[in-house]
């Protein structure tokens, strides 16, 4: 009953799980996106684009009016004296107090306030650009663990059945050589080699628990539990070139600085505009208007202030070239930056071509080192080959299957290595 009951189980499990994965597994992509929540520079981008938004807010309210108060005291040691044929007057007071309110409102200031605004639009749009650019690193960074995860699991695994085919033989050979059928350096060799495989395992093992770690710490997720059939998918090189010269977020943050330095050029040469604006000014204070009662009073005042630079010896003209000089710079580094990235994807596409033609070619390997050492295994039963012969044929055949699955994995990492240089490692839902 018990045992009807385990084969039902185990029908159930298949049935709802053939590939092997169980409904515990997480896909890569809310790991990339836990690493978002986790990463502290992300987070110092995102305060980053507030401190941008609200500097534009600033900006914006410099084209309103603004009111102000203020009160003042002045002490004068003498007051104005009069004469008139037969009579003298005292006007003012040696002793003068104001509180005022003032509203001011700039009328044209040669767009200064506008383009400011516009300045301040784009450093916002620049520091999304590179929070955008922090997102790509980041998703990179956690499948990039991944993916070396998985690669050294795949050698470690191969090893393990390599190490397995080993004790087997091994184990046959030791009850040959009970009935004396073998020499012992034939036990001593596969001993020897069996321990090296097992140094190896133990190494990988230690590369994959720091691996593990390094995982857990980007994203606080255990590497194990992730979906292991992950696969980065990638456009060929045109369409990738293309989509990085139209969208990476190092070349949009070039753009605005580009658009920023040419605002404030034109806001430079507002400065040489008349400077317009309009004033109200309600004041109490003694005396007041009347300097002769010397008494307080409420007045108010208002009008229209007007200002033109006409000579500042030269500064104008320096300050222009000084941000012609930095557009320069930007260009410079936009078309650096285009050069070195396009000849990086050309490496990377090549690369890819490479492990596309050497995984095609190891296949072929792969059987014929079976068939290899199927053949040795029968010969070395015969005694027509030595017991070294046979292990050489078992370590390669170890070495194609494990080569194979080390193809796989670079072929991912270099698809990821492709998408994390052309800014597209991050999918656009996130």
């Amino acid at each position: 009953m018990m045992k009807t009951f385990i084969i039902l189980l185990l029908a159930v499990i298949f049935v709802f799980f053939p590939s092997g994965t169980t409904a515990e597994d997480i896909p890569l992509e809310t790991a990339v996106q836990k690493g978002m929540e986790r990463a502290a520079a992300l987070r110092n981008r995102l305060l980053d684009e507030r401190v941008k938004g609200l500097e534009k807010k600033n900006a914006t309210t410099r084209k309103y009016f603004s009111v102000d108060s203020g009160a003042s005291y002045l002490f004068k040691s003498d007051r104005m004296h009069i004469s008139f044929p037969g009579m003298s007057v005292t006007a003012g007071a040696k002793h003068n107090y104001d509180l005022n309110l003032s509203v001011r409102q700039p009328i044209f200031t040669g767009n200064i306030l506008d383009r400011s605004v516009k300045v301040s639009a784009l450093q916002l749009a620049i520091a999304r650009s590179q929070t955008a650019l922090e997102k790509n690193e980041i998703a990179a960074l956690v499948k990039s663990s991944y993916f070396n995860y998985r690669l050294l699991g795949s050698k470690k695994r191969s090893l393990e059945t390599f190490t397995r085919g080993l004790t087997l033989h091994l184990e046959n050979l030791e009850n040959l050589y009970k009935e004396e059928l073998v020499r012992k350096t034939d036990l001593l060799e596969t001993r020897r080699k069996l321990r090296e495989q097992e140094i190896a395992i133990e190494e990988l093992s230690q590369l994959m628990v720091s691996e593990k770690i390094g995982f857990e710490k980007l994203c606080g997720l255990d590497i194990d539990t992730i979906e292991t059939g992950y696969s980065e998918a990638v456009d060929n090189f045109e369409g990738v070139f293309r989509e990085f010269k139209s969208s990476h977020p190092v070349l949009e943050a070039l753009s605005n600085r580009l658009a920023v330095l040419s605002t404030r050029g034109k806001m430079v040469k507002g400065e040489y505009l008349p400077q317009v604006a309009g004033f109200a000014e309600l004041h109490y204070g003694r005396p007041g208007i009347d300097f002769f009662k010397n008494e307080w009073g409420v007045y108010f005042q208002g009008g229209v202030s007007f200002s033109l630079r006409l000579f500042d010896w030269g500064r104008k003209t320096r300050e222009l070239t000084v941000l012609d000089y930095e557009s320069r710079k930007v260009v410079n580094e936009r078309d650096d930056f285009v050069l070195e990235v396009k000849k990086r994807l050309k490496q990377l596409f090549g690369s890819l071509r490479s492990v596309e033609k050497r995984m095609s070619m190891v296949s072929g390997l792969v059987e014929l080192a079976d068939e290899d050492v199927r053949l040795k295994e029968g010969l070395y039963r015969e005694q027509q080959v030595s017991n070294l012969d046979y292990l050489d044929a078992l370590a390669m055949k170890e070495r194609y299957e494990s080569m194979k699955d080390e193809l796989k994995m670079q072929y991912e990492l270099i698809k990821t290595t492709i998408n994390r240089v052309s800014g597209k490692c991050l999918k656009e839902e996130q």
